[in-house]
């Protein structure tokens, strides 16, 4: 293979698989490395070093690095003084010498070798490099794809890893296909311990992503609502039952900005985009209002309320809404009234009018 055709398959892998060039590279001349240190039957303590060279026949120089004794113990290791001096009359016992070997004794076909090794290495560096995205991922969204099912659970692939999709964190709502892409809140990456000194195994870490926590929403609305990316618009607090329906609370710290508008997008359009990815999941973006009567009107929307009255004392409130409000204003199986409360942190009684009317002549009679 010519240099050239080295750099190109190399900045193609860098391109398909995400890889920093730098990395590959790096692998490729340890590869080399290691593949001289076995050809030329070198131990484990030798200091062997490729460096890729475009100029040379070969593409790649080999160094040995040695130090510099005066009585030669350890030839794969140490230099004579006398020997060293002839490359550079200023070294000294103790010094370090690296020499370039010739790599026409490392041979064609151990180059090829080498090249293979690169090969082989490439899974595993695809893994490493995917599981290290995921690691700064952790609290975050990534689209992965779903690979294969294990009883109730969804295996799904992000580049070479494994990412678990438990049972407990799908939505009802979610349905999947083999090769499907579907964005998912990374929970954690579970390292197993290992013994001293070893490096954990890539095939024994597990990763594990939800579909029902509210941090996926707010995730994927910090990524279709460029106001919130940006801080002009902050969510104050989320509430969610998934698969039936989430309220979130959002605020604008630049009166410029309408932050529900925002967040709903033109003809809303954002906040559609995320029902989607829900599998049609409602989604209610409310103003936040520091007044708790006012905030405990929008956490109930789409109901209409006509008052609300406050016991401070006990974080509650009784509100009262127009008698054909009522089965809104409490949702089905009373999800609304849930979320309103989880939203804003007060228990909620939720009346209608024809209800407080009838409990005050009851109590006049």
């Amino acid at each position: 293979m010519h240099c050239n055709e080295i750099i190109e398959v190399l900045k193609q892998l860098e391109r398909e698989r995400g890889i920093p060039l730098n990395e590959l590279m790096a692998t490729l001349e340890g590869a080399f490395a290691n593949a001289y240190r076995k050809q030329m039957r070198l131990p484990p303590s030798a200091r062997v070093y490729a460096k890729f060279a475009p100029d040379k026949p070969h593409c790649f120089q080999i160094f040995v690095e040695k130090e510099v004794v005066g009585i030669v113990t350890d030839e794969a290791t140490q230099i004579a003084l006398e020997e060293a001096r002839r490359l550079n009359p200023t070294l000294e016992v103790g010094d370090t010498v690296r020499m370039e070997a010739s790599i026409e004794e490392f041979g064609r076909i151990a180059v090829q070798n080498a090249l293979q090794v690169l090969t082989q290495r490439l899974r595993e560096l695809e893994r490493e490099h995917a599981l290290r995205e995921l690691n700064r991922s952790v609290g975050d969204i990534i689209t992965a794809r779903v690979e294969r099912f294990i009883g109730p659970r969804v295996l799904l692939s992000y580049g070479r890893i494994d990412v678990l999709l438990p049972e407990k964190h799908q939505s009802p709502r979610d349905t999947y296909e083999i090769g499907q892409p579907i964005k998912v809140l990374v929970l954690e990456v579970r390292i197993p311990p290992t013994e001293r000194g070893r490096e954990p195994r890539l095939r024994d870490m597990k990763v594990i992503a939800s579909r029902t926590e509210p941090q996926l929403v707010a995730r994927l609305l910090a990524h279709e609502v460029p106001e919130i990316a940006s801080g002009d618009v902050e969510i104050k607090a989320i509430a969610r039952e998934p698969g039936e329906r989430t309220k979130v609370a959002v605020h604008s710290k630049n009166p410029l900005v309408d932050a529900v508008g925002a967040c709903l997008g033109q003809r809303g359009m954002r906040v559609q985009a995320i029902s989607n990815e829900l599998f049609g999941e409602h989604i209610d973006i409310i103003e936040w209002s520091s007044d708790p009567a006012q905030f405990i009107r929008d956490a109930l929307s789409p109901a209409r309320v006509n008052r609300v009255i406050l016991d401070k004392a006990h974080k509650s409130a009784l509100v009262v809404v127009p008698n054909n409000q009522l089965r809104q204003a409490v949702g089905r199986g009373g999800v609304n009234v849930r979320l309103a409360e989880q939203l804003t942190g007060w228990k909620l009684e939720v009346r209608s009018e024809e209800e407080i009317a009838r409990a005050e002549k009851e109590k006049s009679a």
